[in-house]
């Protein structure tokens, strides 16, 4: 199967094939098990030279900077099915999910499409070229469960296949990837997950997308917003894109005052009936609804106590810092949806008071906890004993990452409420049109 990147600003007017990492150098992985739903529908190619395989189970490791497959020590791999037409797939054991955030873990995926394993840097680097449609399928239920609505698996497949054409992150470009198969672009969990409704969703909006001014929307989404949606341009270094603005997530609901801190602590600290509050996904349900790596817990609002020890380590293992004590964690700039992007931590280092300042909310969310917070919208609290710094710094906030686009428990709460496809994509991206690119 021949594939080349996608490029940013070409519309293409027939179906591609994608490059999916699914193992990366960064995993350090060494070992991999793949197994084939039919082997006889695959052929196999080892360093450019057919070879019949007999056993459906095969390990893969790296040894002496080679592949060891079987009796075989070669330098590439390729997986290839005889047959375009038919759903035969390839079984691959273990996959990274969650690469860097709390949710980390191995999985086992199956994938339709080839399947091509190499070395790169002397680490595994395992490629899915398959179609865009097959692969698109699967991106719904493996960012969202199957058991969400049609409106919701057909407005996430949409913005996926929107973000994925418009090729405007490619993140991966120096490997030569279109995606990898994780939250750093898109979930891609092969066909784990796949039912019947899922199927229909990629169908039915098979070849849409999201249009602006004659350009593919790039289209971004995230769990939850939190009641309000961020704007692109406070979130990424890039030109502000008009269907990327900051919402409100609910109809109806008075603006909050995000701009000082009487507001801020009002909306925070209660629980507006948003389309992703609980009032339109009760907390109760929501576990059935996410994906299949998702922590499951409230996201709509959180908090999260860190003794002054807890920071402290956090701060200085995530920033090189040598700080003794923190003193306060102090907003410089905050966005439209009160996602701080911009923070200064004031301690002391060496008996002297110091302050560094980090500069996006994806780092905000990685240096103040030992794992990952949700999210960069918070407010802080903190608890003094008769010491000169604080003992506790608690955080009050609201959703579940970037905020930008579509929020995918909002975009739930609006399909459970009966609204279509449509007016969930036309809510999260305002002055769009869905244009079908081809059959």
């Amino acid at each position: 199967m021949e594939s080349s990147m996608l490029v940013k600003g070409n519309i293409p007017h027939s179906e591609p094939t994608v490059s999916i990492g699914l193992v990366l150098p960064e995993d350090n992985q060494t070992e991999l098990m793949i197994s084939f739903s039919n082997l006889n529908a695959f052929k196999f190619i080892l360093d450019g030279t057919p070879v019949e395989i007999a056993e459906t189970d095969i390990t893969i490791r790296v040894q002496n900077n080679e592949l060891a497959v079987k009796e075989h020590q070669v330098k590439e791999m390729w997986c290839i099915p005889l047959s375009a037409e038919k759903d035969d797939y390839i079984q691959l054991n273990p996959i990274r999910a969650g690469r860097g955030f709390h949710w980390e873990k191995n999985i086992k995926i199956k994938v339709l499409g080839d399947v091509r394993i190499s070395l790169k840097d002397g680490q595994l680097f395992v490629v899915n070229q398959v179609t865009l449609e097959k692969y698109i399928m699967c991106v719904a239920t493996s960012e969202m469960n199957a058991n969400c609505p049609p409106a919701l698996l057909e407005a996430q497949t949409i913005a996926a296949r929107s973000w994925l054409l418009a090729a405007e992150e490619q993140k991966h470009k120096d490997l030569g990837l279109d995606a990898c198969n994780d939250d750093c672009c898109q979930r891609y969990q092969g066909v784990n997950n796949l039912t019947e409704s899922a199927l229909t969703a990629g169908q039915s909006t098979h070849g849409k997308v999201l249009i602006y001014y004659h350009q593919i929307c790039d289209a971004r989404y995230s769990k939850s917003c939190g009641g309000i949606t961020e704007n692109n341009e406070n979130v990424w270094s890039e030109e502000p894109k008009p269907y990327l603005r900051s919402i409100q997530d609910s109809e109806g609901i008075p603006p909050p005052m995000l701009h000082n801190s009487i507001g801020r602590k009002s909306w925070f600290l209660s629980n507006p009936a948003c389309f992703c509050s609980p009032d339109h996904v009760p907390e109760d349900e929501l576990a059935a609804y996410l994906g299949n790596v998702d922590e499951k817990g409230n996201y709509f609002r959180w908090s999260v106590s860190l003794t002054q020890q807890e920071l402290l380590e956090s701060i200085n293992h995530k920033t090189g810092s040598d700080f003794e004590y923190i003193h306060s964690l102090i907003p410089l700039k905050r966005g439209s949806s009160g996602r701080i992007i911009r923070l200064n931590i004031d301690g002391t280092i060496n008996n002297q008071s110091s302050t560094i300042t980090v500069e996006t909310e994806y780092e905000i969310r990685h240096v103040l906890h030992p794992d990952f917070l949700f999210s960069s919208a918070f407010i802080i609290q903190t608890d003094f004993d008769d010491g000169s710094h604080p003992t506790h710094f608690h955080l009050k906030g609201a959703g579940w990452g970037h905020g930008v686009g579509l929020c995918q428990i909002g975009a739930l709460g609006m399909a459970l409420a009966g609204k279509s496809s449509g007016d969930i994509l036309n809510h999260y991206f305002r002055s769009t049109e869905l244009l079908k690119l081809y059959d």
